[in-house]
C-alpha cells in the first residue's frame, strides 16, 4: 500500500505538470508583415512572470524571419513600411549577462541595427553632455511617431554617489529626428557597424563601436 501511495502521488504530480504547466504561444500581427509572439513561461504557480515577447516579420511569400527574441517593453515598436524601430533586450557582459534595453532598426531580411549609440551621440552633441556619461547613465530609450519624424525619449539616472554634490543632469530629456536623419543613422551603423551577437540570446546584429 506504501509504494502505491508513492505512484499514485507521483501519477498526479506527473498530471498536473502535463496540463497545468501547458502555455502556448500567441501571435499578434502588427503591420506589413511584422508580429509580436507571446512565449509564456512555463510553471506551476498562480502568478508567473510576464510572458516574453518576440519580434519577427512573415514575407507575402510566407517566409518567416526571426529578428530578435525579447523585446523590452510593450507597444515601442514604430513601424513605417518595411522599417522597423524597436527596443529589446541585449545582454551585456558575463557571467551574469544581465540585459538592458538598446534602440534596434531592421529592415528583414537584414540583420537589425543598434542604434543606440549612434542617437544618444547626437543627443550629447545638441546637449552639450559627455557621449560616456550619457551611456552610463542612460536606462532607456523610447521611440514615438512626432511631427513627421521619430522623438527619441531618454530616461537617465540621475542620481549622485551619496556624499557627492548633485550634477547637471536630466532625468529624461527627448531628441528629434527626421526621417531623413533616421536614414542616415541607419546607413551610418550599416556602414561603420560590425556583425556581433548577443551574449544571451545568440541572436546576430550589427553594431557600432565608440
Amino acid at each position: 500500500m506504501k509504494y502505491s501511495n508513492y505512484f499514485n502521488i507521483g501519477l498526479a504530480l506527473a498530471v498536473l505538470a502535463g496540463t497545468g504547466c501547458k502555455t502556448h504561444t500567441t501571435v499578434l500581427p502588427l503591420s506589413d508583415g511584422y508580429e509580436e509572439v507571446s512565449h509564456p513561461h512555463h510553471t506551476l504557480i498562480d502568478d508567473p512572470e510576464p510572458p516574453r515577447i518576440s519580434l519577427q516579420h512573415r514575407d507575402r511569400d510566407g517566409t518567416l524571419t526571426h529578428i530578435w527574441p525579447s523585446l523590452y517593453g510593450i507597444d515601442d515598436d514604430v513601424i513605417r513600411g518595411d522599417l522597423a524601430i524597436f527596443v529589446a533586450e541585449k545582454a551585456y557582459v558575463e557571467p551574469d549577462r544581465e540585459t538592458r534595453p538598446r534602440l534596434f532598426g531592421v529592415r528583414p531580411p537584414e540583420l537589425p541595427l543598434d542604434l543606440t549609440d549612434e542617437v544618444l551621440w547626437r543627443w550629447t552633441k545638441a546637449n552639450g553632455k559627455d557621449f560616456g556619461k550619457a551611456l552610463g547613465r542612460l536606462t532607456q530609450i523610447i521611440p514615438v511617431e512626432k511631427n513627421g519624424g521619430l522623438e527619441m525619449r531618454f530616461q537617465f539616472w540621475s542620481n549622485p554617489e551619496f556624499g557627492k554634490e548633485p550634477e547637471d543632469w536630466p532625468d529624461n530629456s527627448t531628441l528629434q529626428l527626421s526621417l531623413e536623419q533616421v536614414e542616415e543613422i541607419l546607413r551610418a551603423v550599416k556602414t561603420k557597424g560590425v556583425i556581433e551577437k548577443d551574449l544571451r540570446w545568440h541572436s546576430r546584429y550589427i553594431g557600432e563601436k565608440y
